[in-house]
């Protein structure tokens, strides 16, 4: 992908102030969407619907794909195969409970890397009948098994934002000697504030060094998911978990879209993500799950270049004073929509944009008439009903 154009991203110079002296490297993308945002209640890809989706994320330039848990159906494990053969460029990853059977299941694909997960806080073990030694063995067996097998290794631990560290350090060290070579900093229940991964991101990279690779893998339950993803790359987090459009239990993940936009215009830290396909992939994974979004939305959503109130159309035609940067850089238009809160301005634009012409001094009458026409629906004028009161003005 080109570089952002930074002529197209409006964001001031405040973040500069503020970020002098504190460079942050690139993280790279681990996408989970087919995993983890499949848990999102009532949603269920079949195989085909999963190839599409991962051919999409690797369209977007994501590093590594989270292709499921093949051990919770045979139709997964299908889908896993298909993701397989496809040729894609990303890393295909599978996932594991730290169980032997559930990495056996993982290697009788063929797969070349896994995450193996294990509950870590002691409000988890608790729920799952499970004590910390326990815990400790499952993980050293999991770990080594897939290792003696050859498969790469990204220790999970689960809910480790609420962790006790001292046993935090105990489950991470033993997957490492068994054989994880990389870590993962798990936000479980979203409870973690920016300031908290960061620390946490420390405490791990302290455990291990500078060259081990550390993930961070956050949800949304505070609506803090983009900005805890953003204080664990700046920590110097490797790999970023997330989701397209945060797809996933509860509240959702972390939303790769958010936190790829947010790193490259306000950051200035290239990702390798597509943001100008973003929004088709958001779209039609929309389809496929059967979900719709705010229309305010960050990045994607429908409103996010479309204006109404018409002080803010007056300065339509000067984008960088009403948007923080350029629609092109996502791809998609700007306009202008009619309704209660419009003004001449807006007229004055929609018509030039339909091709209408007129006379400048109608422009009042017609602005009453669609203000009225719009409070009568209560909601926004459709383009020919636009044309029916010019037309209607002018007889």
């Amino acid at each position: 992908m080109a570089a952002i154009d930074r002529s197209q991203v409006w964001a001031g110079g405040l973040n500069d102030l503020a970020q002098a002296g504190r460079g942050m490297k690139a993280p790279r993308f681990y996408d989970t969407t087919l995993r983890d945002g499949e848990q999102s209640v009532g949603t269920s890809f079949d195989p085909d619907q999963k190839l599409e989706i991962a051919r999409l994320l690797d369209g977007l330039g994501v590093g590594r794909i989270e292709a499921g848990f093949p051990r919770v159906s045979e139709e997964d494990r299908i889908a896993i195969r298909k993701i397989q053969d496809a040729g894609l460029k990303a890393e295909i990853w599978g996932f594991s409970r730290a169980l032997i059977e559930d990495v056996q299941s993982v290697a009788d694909l063929g797969m070349r890397h896994v995450v193996i997960e294990a509950p870590v806080s002691d409000m988890k073990l608790a729920a799952l009948s499970v004590s910390r030694e326990a815990v400790l063995e499952r993980v050293a067996k999991a770990v080594a098994f897939a290792a003696g097998k050859g498969i790469q290794v990204a220790f999970f631990g689960v809910d480790c934002s609420r962790g006790d560290l001292a046993f935090l350090e105990r489950i991470y060290r033993t997957a490492r000697d068994a054989g994880a070579a990389e870590f993962v900093a798990v936000d479980t229940l979203g409870i973690a504030t920016p300031e908290a991964v960061a620390y946490l991101i420390g405490r791990i990279r302290g455990w291990f060094g500078a060259d081990v690779p550390l993930h961070f893998h956050g949800h949304n339950d505070f609506g803090l998911g983009t900005a805890c993803a953003v204080a664990a790359a700046a920590a110097g987090a490797d790999w970023i978990h997330g989701t397209i459009d945060g797809i996933g239990e509860r509240a959702g993940n972390a939303n790769l879209p958010e936190i790829a936009a947010a790193l490259e215009l306000l950051y200035k830290v290239e990702t390798g993500i597509r943001l100008d396909r973003v929004r088709a992939a958001s779209q039609r994974l929309r389809e496929i799950a059967g979900y719709q979004l705010e229309p305010w939305k960050s990045v994607v959503g429908r409103n996010l270049f479309v204006r109404e109130t018409g002080a803010v159309a007056a300065q339509f035609h000067i984008p960088e004073a009403i948007e923080p940067y350029a629609s092109a850089l996502l791809a998609t238009p700007r306009g202008i929509v009619l309704g209660k809160k419009s003004g001449i301005a807006s007229i004055k634009i929609k018509c030039e944009e339909l091709k209408l012409d007129p006379p400048a001094e109608s422009y009042a009458r017609l602005l009453e008439a669609v203000k009225q026409a719009a409070i009568r629906k209560r909601g926004l004028l459709t383009d020919d009903e636009f044309r029916g009161i010019v037309e209607r003005a002018a007889a």
